[in-house]
């Protein structure tokens, strides 16, 4: 397991006990959840990555940090998807 998937489950298994922890939800078999929400965490963090890597192609090696965040923002809103 890379150290991205590690880092990942430790913060599904965070959200999963938080939510059961405050009880706003409650799952039969807490690996499910933890699996579930592992799978969006991966999934929304891939997206994420493929809109700063277009950022970065389309300004080029010069674009300031602000820069690539405000173009991330544009391609973002694009294909709406939440930063």
């Amino acid at each position: 397991m890379s150290a991205t998937a590690k880092r990942i489950e430790f913060l599904a298994r965070a959200i999963v006990n938080r939510l059961e922890d405050r009880g706003l939800v409650e799952f039969r078999d807490a690996e499910t959840g933890i699996s579930v929400v592992a799978k969006a965490l991966g999934d929304n963090f891939a997206a994420a990555e493929l809109i700063e890597h277009e950022a970065r192609q389309r300004l080029g090696d010069k674009a300031s940090e602000a820069d690539v965040e405000n173009e991330m923002r544009r391609i973002a809103a694009q294909r709406n998807f939440i930063l």
